[in-house]
């Protein structure tokens, strides 16, 4: 756990972020006297799907991996959460337990306030909420291009949806149309995001880095202008 002592920094941190910039001074300071700030080890959880919706939580450092699974345990949707982004939005002021599952995807640094403080603050700062309101619709935007996206008997398409939603969520642009991904994706995480073993994710990765499609090392994709074709799509 950081010291409380530290906090201050990490305010100022916030102030800098769409969902906390409307707020008052007063406001940020009811969010400080309430906050905790800890860091959380690669495949440690945060919480599961139906615990008490307790906390709001934003990423400071690292990702989180999200998971949500059906009635029927036959169908579990994957999301990440990158760095700088908060959650979870879904069920705000309405829901009682999480949504889904949230893990960490490599060592992160996470700040996070109860959840009835941060909601009781929104509904006092009409700006504030416009900007969650606006965010809560980009997230519900993506994951239906997501769902949209995997909805194909192919593996190999699967997996080459899965490598441009990874790339589309966290990517971050290199010279010339490049771009990479900033944080370790493995092949066995690769293969769950698209339906497949690890085995068939492992080959076609090896077939797109012989077409120079894109290239894997060290946990690292790096994408060349040429993957993001249409008729890769």
């Amino acid at each position: 756990m950081i010291a409380a002592d530290e906090y201050p920094r990490y305010i100022q941190y916030l102030r800098t972020r769409p969902e906390f910039i409307d707020f008052s001074d007063e406001e940020m300071n009811i969010l400080m006297n309430n906050m905790k700030v800890k860091d959380f080890h690669k495949g440690q959880e945060l919480f599961d799907q139906t615990d008490e919706r307790s906390r709001f939580y934003f990423v400071v450092s690292g990702l989180v991996r999200a998971e949500r699974t059906d009635e029927s345990d036959e169908f579990t949707f994957y999301t990440y959460i990158k760095q700088n982004l908060a959650f979870p939005y879904r069920g705000m002021f309405t829901d009682q337990y999480y949504p889904y599952t949230a893990r960490a995807m490599t060592d992160i640094e996470i700040i996070y306030f109860p959840m009835a403080t941060f909601e009781h603050l929104l509904q006092k700062n009409t700006d504030s909420i416009v900007k969650v309101v606006q965010e809560m619709g980009s997230i519900i935007s993506e994951s239906e291009d997501q769902i949209q996206r995997m909805v194909t008997s192919s593996a190999k398409q699967r997996v080459i949806q899965a490598l441009k939603i990874f790339e589309i969520n966290l990517g971050e642009p290199l010279r010339c149309g490049r771009s990479y991904i900033p944080y370790p994706i493995t092949v066995k995480e690769l293969a769950t995001m698209s339906g497949t073993t690890r085995e068939t994710a492992g080959q076609i990765v090896k077939q797109l880095v012989a077409q120079k499609l894109l290239s894997y090392e060290h946990k690292e994709f790096r994408f060349e202008k040429a993957f993001f074709k249409d008729d890769l799509a």
